[in-house]
C-alpha cells in the first residue's frame, strides 16, 4: 500500500505511472472496491474499577490496598473458605498450596459472594505460587461471568514474574481479555503503582467478534464512528483477505470518518477505510494510507489468506 514510485522523472512518464496506479487498485479492490460500495460506544460502561485480590500471607493485600487507594477503585478480597494456615504453606513439605498446585482440577472454595457487574476495569491480584496464579483465581474464574470486563492482573511474588501466569489465564479463559499486568514488591513507590493504572476518562467498551468460530473483544475506540457501528450489530460479514495482512468488507451503509495517518498499522488493528470498508489488520506494517480507528483485538491469531465469515455483536 505503499507509493513505490519516488524521483524526478519525465512527464510521460509521470502520467504513465499515475495510469499504471489507477489500474493496479482498481483490480485489487483495496483501495477503489473500498471506497465505491471497535469497559463508551453505546454508554454501557459504568466508568467504575474493582481492586479484586486474594492474599494468603498480607503482602499482596498490602499491594491491592494502595492501587484501591491510588486509582478510587473500590476493594473485595477473595476470601478462601477455608483459610490458609502457615503449615499449609510449607513450599518444602507435602502442604496444601502444593497439593492443590499440582492438581489442575483444584479448585479452592471462596467463601463471599463477589458483585463484579458493576465494574468496567477489574484489578486481579494474587500471589505466585509455583510460577503462576492460586487456583483459587481459577475458581473465582470460573464462577462469574468477566465477559466485556477489561482484567488488569498483577502480582506480588519474591523473583517470579507475572507474565507465566497471564499466559495461563489466557490458555484457561480465551474469552477473557486480560492486560499484562505487574509484578509488585511492598518496596515499589506510588509512581510505579500509578504508572501502572489504568486512566478512568479511557476505559471504553468492548465488542464481541466471532471469527471462524473463535471468539476476540474489540476495545473499541470513542468516536462518532464506534457508536454508528455498535448501532448496527449484530452484523455478520464475509471478510475478504488484501496482501496477506487485512480482512475487508463493505458495510451497507456509510459511516462517520475522522481519518488520520496511523503510519505503522499494528495486528490486531481495526480499522474503517473510507465510509464503509471495515478492516481487520492481522499483521504489521508501514501504512501511508488513512483510516479511522474503530479499536484494536488484543492477541489475534494470523487469519490465513482465506476469507473468514466474522460476526460483531455487543
Amino acid at each position: 500500500m505503499k507509493n513505490k514510485f519516488k524521483g524526478d522523472v519525465h512527464l510521460k512518464q509521470k502520467l504513465f505511472i499515475v495510469l499504471l496506479i489507477v489500474f493496479s487498485l482498481f483490480l485489487t479492490g483495496c483501495g477503489n472496491e473500498k471506497k465505491n460500495n471497535a469497559p463508551v460506544g453505546n454508554g454501557t460502561s459504568t466508568g467504575k474499577s474493582l481492586v479484586l485480590y486474594f492474599s494468603a500471607t498480607g503482602t499482596t493485600e498490602k499491594i491491592a490496598k494502595r492501587i484501591a487507594d491510588l486509582s478510587n477503585s473500590d476493594i473485595v478480597e477473595i476470601v478462601p473458605k477455608e483459610k490458609y494456615k502457615s503449615e499449609d504453606l510449607n513450599y518444602n513439605q507435602d502442604c496444601r498450596a502444593n497439593r492443590e498446585q499440582n492438581d489442575s482440577q483444584a479448585r479452592p472454595a471462596i467463601q463471599n459472594s463477589i458483585d463484579i457487574q458493576s465494574y468496567d476495569v477489574i484489578y486481579l491480584g494474587y500471589p505466585i505460587w509455583w510460577g503462576t496464579n492460586p487456583k483459587i483465581i481459577l475458581t473465582l474464574l470460573d464462577s462469574y461471568d468477566f465477559t466485556g470486563k477489561m482484567i488488569v492482573p498483577f502480582c506480588t511474588s519474591g523473583s517470579t514474574d507475572i507474565h507465566n501466569s497471564v499466559e495461563d489465564l489466557r490458555s484457561h479463559y480465551p474469552n477473557y481479555q486480560f492486560l499484562d499486568g505487574k509484578r509488585f514488591s511492598t518496596s515499589d513507590s506510588d509512581n510505579e503503582i500509578k504508572e501502572f493504572l489504568i486512566p478512568m476518562e479511557e476505559v471504553i467498551d468492548t465488542m464481541k467478534v466471532t471469527i471462524n468460530e473463535k471468539e476476540y473483544f474489540v476495545s473499541l475506540a470513542d468516536n462518532e464512528t464506534t457508536k454508528s457501528l455498535i448501532s448496527m450489530l449484530p452484523l455478520e460479514l464475509s471478510m475478504s483477505d488484501l496482501n496477506g495482512n487485512e480482512k475487508y468488507a463493505n458495510l451497507d451503509q456509510s459511516l462517520p470518518t475522522n481519518e488520520y495517518s496511523p503510519n505503522l498499522i499494528e495486528a490486531g488493528d481495526v480499522m474503517l477505510f473510507g465510509d464503509n470498508c471495515l478492516v481487520i489488520f492481522y499483521q504489521s506494517f508501514d501504512t501511508s494510507y488513512r483510516y479511522t480507528r474503530i479499536g484494536h483485538i488484543d492477541h489475534l491469531d494470523d487469519l490465513g489468506s482465506q476469507s473468514i465469515k466474522a460476526i460483531f455483536e455487543k
